[in-house]
């Protein structure tokens, strides 16, 4: 049986509005409150429910994760739509993360903005959602690059440059066989990216 989040009325209906923390968010989760078959994420406080998961989405996913990990091995840490904390009351689940390397693989905290080399979001349905919800709030946290892939429109967009809740920079990708990939450290690396759509 699926549980439905019904959206909070108006703060003007009800004279306060209450946001939900991180730590509110993921208490809900431990006592069953947000079922396991919920797909949610947590926007500025307030609980997002996902849709399902189609098969181009889903195939693109796999098809990047498979491209990234062999083009950073080691150097990276790669994250499939897994939480990333952004601030405390916001963790969205990009569809990929890489993230830099640490000791402890991520095992006492979700990775937060300093942690994240590279951002993607693969968007069929949600293009409008991914850009003008979740983008500003990785420029926000100041998340160096995103990359949103455009399934519908067949193109890749880079966003690097954060500034005040915006990307000062959106560049195209025209040759999809160089992608360079931010890395933190070591020689600079590119993928072929030539079969993404």
């Amino acid at each position: 049986m699926s549980t439905m989040i019904a959206p909070p009325p108006p703060a003007s209906a009800l004279g306060r509005a209450h946001r939900l923390s991180v730590g509110d968010y993921h208490r809900m989760g431990e006592v069953g409150i947000l079922g396991p078959e919920l797909r949610t994420e947590l926007i500025d406080g307030e609980i997002i429910e996902m849709p399902p998961i189609g098969h181009p989405h889903a195939g693109t996913v796999k098809y990047l994760a498979n491209r990234l990990k062999e083009t950073v091995g080691r150097r990276a840490v790669l994250s499939v739509q897994d939480p990333v904390w952004l601030d405390d009351y916001s963790e969205p689940l990009p569809d990929i993360a890489l993230l830099r390397p640490r000791a402890d693989d991520y095992r006492s905290a979700h990775p937060g903005p300093d942690d994240c080399l590279l951002v993607v979001e693969v968007a069929d349905s949600s293009l409008a959602y991914d850009r003008d919800v979740k983008l500003p709030r990785y420029a926000r946290a100041g998340i160096s690059e995103v990359w949103l892939v455009d399934l519908a429109g067949r193109r890749l967009l880079i966003h690097r440059r954060p500034d005040a809740g915006r990307y000062a920079e959106a560049t195209p990708v025209d040759d999809l066989a160089v992608v360079p990939i931010p890395l933190s450290a070591g020689p600079s690396v590119s993928v072929d990216l030539t079969g993404l759509f």
